[in-house]
């Protein structure tokens, strides 16, 4: 079972360890909730400043791709090609000669846009071979074969994504843009096809300082169709095109969203997505967060010293506060030991010192109960000796009595042998092994022996007596000899003066224990301390006293006494004590 600290450690170390575990666990979360609100922050600000940038780049894009779609209108304008496309030329030399004219025109253009274009490629009816030049003429009727053809079947024409092309006899990689030739009647001719260099739209999209910061970019256009992206490498490109993929079949902004391409990166959009070119980036999340975890990292140190500085001040306060409590301590352990006591300070005016005071006075109180006690020992001591010695004075008494009671037969005296008799039986229930407490049924017998010896001393005076003792009630104890004084009082004050009388001595059954009844019919008084006769004041009032003191201090209320008497109708004394057998008795 897991034991409680504060009951097992010392206060030093566990308050040591308490507050700088407290320190600690603030400062992990101080850290944590910086770097995520700074990084939040961050991550916001750079999404609408990129948005800005990537709007501007996109502009820059625009311009470059819209002087692309001026050549090809230039071209699709070009007479020459229009009337070599509408294919008037009756021989095949006229034709060859035209077509290697348009060769030299288109090969010129790409050269002159060296920088921009890299290949013209012309769709028609009955193209002638041509080799060696970055112009190029193919057969319409393979056009469907493209894999872009979708894309410029639908439209006039259509902006296709990188892919491999072959100009001047060589594969090369181009963005290309295919335009429709219509004839001044409208009539179709061909398709423009005029391949752009990948490395002059990354060149825009992507400069050295993006790169270095490991920026990437991706050129979206044509309805959302992927141009070509930059800072990508290929492992990298195969989850762009997935993820872009799963953009196009299920359109989502992927603005301010967090993707991983082998690691996180931080997605910013151009903001009209409505615009023909988009720009997408892919910022390294660690970029971002460098900040923050630059700040939470300054946190942390800063954090870290003043964990450091408050350890020690906790340090100091720790021992300063221990300080007493250890002072206390050790004084508690030399007066538990040596019974010696420990001066304590004096110049706390806090709670240590009203417990240096309390231990001042406690020192002082235990001291004075050790001398009580070994005064108590030592009387307890001459009381043993003393109780020694009584265990020989009744045996003492009983063998005395009995030989007087023995003389007295002799002597012929048998009201004499008598009294001894019932004296004795008197001697040992009052003695009753030194218990202080009897049977009601002893209490009743000593009571009936006292009133016998009465009835021999008073002859001729007649003294009846009665006692009703319910059986179930024979059981119960109580403190010995306490009638005994009630009913002498009434056989030596009741009947003053008069020659016959009686006694009834009643036990019942009360709801508060057992009430005890003692009536008889003798001179009477009036139940008032000031006004019972001088005669009945030496004895019988100290002994109604003393029963009530007995009562009061054994049971307290509601038990005690209770006098009913008028002058020359009697006395009625009722006492009232608790139902308890002998094994709780005292325990109330």
């Amino acid at each position: 079972m897991l034991r409680n600290p504060f009951k097992t450690y010392r206060m030093g170390s566990l308050y040591m360890l308490t507050f700088g575990g407290f320190l600690v666990l603030f400062l992990i979360l101080l850290m944590a909730v910086c770097y995520q609100v700074t990084a939040a922050y961050m991550s916001k600000q750079v999404s609408v400043y990129q948005q800005e940038l990537l709007d501007e780049v996109g502009k820059r894009i625009d311009a470059k791709m819209i002087s692309v779609e001026q050549v090809a209108l230039s071209i699709t304008r070009n007479e020459a090609l229009l009337n070599y496309l509408r294919n008037k030329q009756a021989d095949v030399y006229s034709r060859k000669l035209a077509q290697q004219e348009l060769g030299y025109y288109l090969s010129n253009i790409v050269y002159s846009w060296n920088d921009v274009l890299n290949s013209v490629h012309v769709y028609m009816h009955d193209p002638l071979p041509m080799i060696g030049l970055p112009a190029a003429f193919g057969e319409i009727d393979d056009l469907p074969k493209e894999p872009w053809y979708s894309l410029v079947s639908q439209s006039d024409y259509a902006w296709i994504g990188e892919r491999e092309v072959v100009a001047a006899d060589s594969n090369k990689q181009a963005i290309r843009f295919a335009q429709k030739i219509y004839s001044d009647t409208n009539q179709f001719l061909g398709v423009l096809v005029l391949g752009v260099k990948p490395a002059a739209v990354r060149d825009t999209l992507l400069n050295e300082s993006n790169k270095n910061s490991g920026i990437k970019r991706v050129l979206l256009g044509n309805g959302r169709q992927m141009m070509t992206d930059a800072g990508f490498d290929q492992e990298e490109n195969v989850g762009l095109l997935d993820m872009l993929q799963a953009e196009f079949d299920h359109p989502s902004y992927l603005n301010g969203r967090r993707v991983e391409l082998g690691e996180p990166y931080f997605v910013t959009e151009s903001r009209d997505r409505n615009a023909q070119w988009q720009v997408i980036q892919f910022t390294p999340m660690k970029g971002i967060t460098e900040d923050s975890s630059r700040i939470a990292l300054t946190l942390g140190a800063i954090g870290l010293a003043a964990i450091l500085i408050a350890f020690l001040f906790t340090l100091i306060f720790s021992r300063q506060f221990m300080k007493p409590i250890m002072t206390l301590k050790q004084g508690m352990d030399r007066f538990s030991v040596d019974r010696l006591k420990s001066e304590m300070p004096r110049d706390y005016t806090n709670e240590f010192g009203i417990l240096f005071r309390g231990y001042d006075a406690l020192t002082e109180r235990v001291t004075e109960l050790y001398a009580h006690l070994e005064k108590q020992y030592i009387k307890q001591k001459e009381l043993d000796v003393k109780a020694l010695q009584a265990m020989i004075n009744p045996h003492f008494l009983y063998n005395t009595l009995d030989q007087i009671n023995w003389m007295a037969i002799e002597a012929n005296q048998p009201q004499i042998s008598e009294v001894l008799e019932l004296v004795g039986k008197m001697f040992r229930i009052g003695l009753s092994n030194g218990d202080t407490i009897v049977t009601v049924r002893e209490e009743l017998a000593y009571i009936g022996s006292y009133l016998q010896i009465q009835q021999i001393r008073m002859e001729p005076f007649k003294l009846d007596v009665s006692m009703e003792l319910p059986e179930a009630l024979e059981s119960y104890y109580m403190p010995k000899v306490l009638l005994q004084p009630i009913v002498e009082n009434a056989v030596m004050h009741g009947f003053h003066g008069r020659q016959s009388g009686a006694v009834h001595i009643r036990v019942s059954e009360h709801k508060e224990g057992v009430a005890f009844v003692v009536q008889d019919n003798g001179n009477g008084f009036r139940p008032k301390q000031d006004e019972i006769p001088q005669h009945q004041m030496k004895m019988g009032g100290y002994g109604i006293r003393n029963v009530e003191e007995r009562i009061e201090a054994l049971f307290g209320p509601p038990y005690g006494i209770q006098v009913v008497s008028m002058p020359g109708e009697g006395a009625s004394v009722t006492v009232l004590i608790p139902k308890r057998d002998r094994a709780n008795y005292y325990r109330g």
